[in-house]
């Protein structure tokens, strides 16, 4: 990712989590998290799909309920085979690297649970091996997601959520995701 658009994908988040303070409720504060990602590439006309797996820290700071971000980072927990669709089929190995994701994040919250909705952009590197080369390829892009979480004790929730990674070329990343975060 470029530093000019990481500023900018920091900036803007920060800068609305310290404006309107008079929108502030009682579920405001920092939030730390880990999770696992089960990660589906699709949409290759090169490849058929991918199921790949990440694990994920991730960490930010809700300001009230329509005012938060949030910055994610992954790394991959292992490769997947794929046959490639080509004048004489082959199989590579397709594995991701790494993925860093900044959030904008709106949250309904109740007594049980909270709705939320991701807004941002991600910077994705994944590697192909295969056919005596390799390949580490780095794509950003805009990405989303929705997510449900549920209190599982007084500070801790359990997440669920889908998430489109990022979708550029021939080629499109997304999760389903199940995580746990802790209110500070």
């Amino acid at each position: 990712m470029k530093l000019s658009q990481m500023i900018s994908a920091l900036v803007l988040p920060t800068a609305l989590l310290f404006c309107g303070s008079a929108l502030a409720d009682s579920n405001r504060g920092f939030f730390a998290g880990v999770g696992a990602s089960a990660v589906n590439v699709d949409d290759s006309p090169s490849f058929h799909k991918a199921n790949l797996w990440t694990a994920e820290i991730f960490g930010g700071y809700k300001h009230n309920a329509w005012l938060g971000g949030e910055v994610r980072y992954s790394e991959g927990l292992g490769n997947e085979e794929l046959r490639l669709e080509a004048d004489v089929p082959s199989t590579v190995k397709m594995d991701i690297d790494n993925s860093m994701s900044v959030y904008y994040r709106a949250e309904a919250v109740n007594q049980t649970g909270s709705f939320y909705a991701l807004l941002g952009y991600t910077d994705l590197e994944y590697t192909v091996v295969g056919n005596g080369a390799t390949a580490t390829i780095s794509e950003d892009d805009f990405s989303w997601g929705l997510g449900a979480g549920f209190k599982i004790a007084p500070k801790i929730n359990l997440n669920f959520e889908y998430r489109s990674l990022i979708h550029v070329q021939d080629q499109r990343f997304t999760t389903i995701t199940t995580s746990l975060d802790y209110r500070f």
